[in-house]
């Protein structure tokens, strides 16, 4: 895996099949710690959602693409929301929308340079902080994050559309 052969590029609209199949990707390796039964959202959804998202302009995302086309791996920040009530804005704060890289590149320290890509488009943007919400029992992505300088913000509360109980975590940029 040679990270210097990636292409990184902003990811559009028409990425969204790609975006969610790596996220897919990402949703599935949680079966090895979530609930027995668990399931993740359901892959249409998770489509249009991407979709949607990338339409707005609060939005940004980039993508890794190996030069045969498939995607290695993504980030994705957006302006954060209050949790309770989705449509207030938190001033200066950017919210890590999502970061996910396919198990081949796993450990290859693509996970770290897509992270610093999501932060420092943030801090371009004018926002002072950031944060993000991971799965509680998410162990390795709680270790990469807290090893990046996230420090937990908040008890572990739940998320009925993914069925897991999330945690917060924040940094300054």
């Amino acid at each position: 895996m040679d990270l210097a052969g990636l292409d990184i590029r902003i990811a559009v609209p028409d990425d969204a099949l790609a975006l969610a199949g790596t996220t897919r990707l990402g949703f599935d390796s949680y079966r090895a710690w979530a609930p027995e039964g668990w399931e993740p959202p359901p892959h249409a959804l998770e489509v249009r959602s991407i979709r949607e998202r990338l339409r707005q302009n609060t939005t940004w995302c980039a993508m890794a693409v190996e030069p045969d086309g498939m995607q290695a791996g993504h980030v994705g920040i957006t302006h954060a929301a209050d949790r309770e009530r989705p449509h207030i804005r938190l001033p200066a704060r950017a919210h890590l929308w999502m970061l996910f890289v396919r198990p081949d590149w796993w450990g290859t320290g693509l996970a770290g340079r897509l992270h610093g890509l999501g932060l420092e488009e943030a801090a371009r943007q004018g926002y002072e902080s950031i944060r993000l919400y991971t799965p509680y029992g998410a162990a390795r992505a709680r270790a990469f994050y807290e090893r990046e300088g996230w420090e937990l913000a908040s008890r572990a509360f739940s998320e009925p559309l993914l069925g897991l109980d999330l945690v917060e975590y924040r940094r300054e940029l």
